[in-house]
């Protein structure tokens, strides 16, 4: 495993350089500008273990797929361990497992992973929140990435349900809002330095690093990120924005159903849109469903 002495640092005396992140955006192998953003933290703290983990790695090659840890993989010559639910390579080292909030660090500890890695990508689109949660309890990153749901604006702190039964269906129910995860990793000791907007970076990713490595940098309020607000998704027309959970009162009562009850309708429209919206997606969905049995019939 590739490790530094714990006193080497390359560019931390630089004061405030978390604010010039979004500067250093730029595009390698990542889905979005996420290449150069892992790069210039690299640069500024201190890193111990030379490894990156990638959940949702979604394909058997490098080849084939966008992500965040292959500049480090590949570029870097970083030690690394790749998971997915689908797919499978030990010659990458991808391992195929189902990943929960509550086999996370097991998994970790099966595959060797060093308490403190480098970087961990995690991108679930479903309970990111609750694996990384559970994974923040026993290992402690130097930074991570989560994504995040940008159909939410900064002020609403929405959380996937902590359940394995429920998942992304190509619309706007997908993630935690950035205000969730960031109250999140407030716990833990991590503070939120980025998060991409996807009109200008392609990306809605997260950033969070921790406390101790940040020094006297300035970490910017959660205001600063209004900007990675984007409805990008389709508006739900199943109901299921009534699984989401109101993440402030979770936190308060550790009660799910109470949580859920507390969430404003409000927060909701941000999921289900407006009427019109609705009916806009039923008239496609009607012309796709009737386009695709026409087909059926002429073959």
């Amino acid at each position: 495993m590739n490790q530094l002495p714990r006193n080497k640092v390359s560019t931390m005396t630089s004061v405030n350089w978390i604010s010039k992140i979004q500067s250093h955006e730029v595009q390698h192998f990542s889905q979005g500008t996420q290449d150069g953003v892992i790069d210039f933290i690299i640069e500024n703290i201190e890193i111990r273990n030379n490894y990156c983990i990638e959940f949702g790695f979604d394909s058997t090659r490098w080849e084939d797929c966008l992500p965040n840890t292959k500049h480090l993989v590949q570029k870097r010559k970083w030690d690394h361990l790749l998971i997915d639910g689908n797919c499978q390579n030990p010659e990458i080292n991808l391992h195929q497992h189902f990943i929960t909030s509550n086999n996370i660090c097991d998994l970790f500890k099966q595959h060797g992973v060093p308490k403190e890695p480098g970087f961990v990508s995690i991108d679930l689109d479903s309970t990111d929140i609750w694996v990384t949660d559970a994974m923040l309890e026993n290992y402690r990153p130097s930074f991570f990435c989560v994504e995040f749901n940008p159909n939410f604006p900064i002020d609403v702190a929405m959380a996937f349900p902590n359940d394995s039964d429920e998942f992304w269906q190509f619309d706007r129910v997908m993630g935690s809002s950035l205000k969730a995860l960031r109250m999140m990793a407030n716990k833990h000791g991590y503070s939120l330095a980025y998060a991409g907007c996807y009109s200008t970076a392609k990306h809605h990713d997260a950033f969070f690093i921790r406390n101790d490595l940040i020094e006297s940098s300035h970490v910017p309020p959660l205001e600063a990120f209004a900007g990675t607000h984007v409805p990008l998704h389709a508006v739900c027309i199943s109901g299921r924005e009534n699984i989401y959970i109101n993440y402030e009162v979770w936190l308060d009562t550790q009660n799910v159903e109470q949580s859920r009850k507390a969430v404003p309708k409000s927060w909701k429209k941000h999921i289900s849109g407006t009427l019109l919206q609705r009916l806009n997606r039923k008239r496609k969905m009607l012309i796709r469903t009737i386009s695709l049995r026409i087909r059926g019939l002429q073959s």
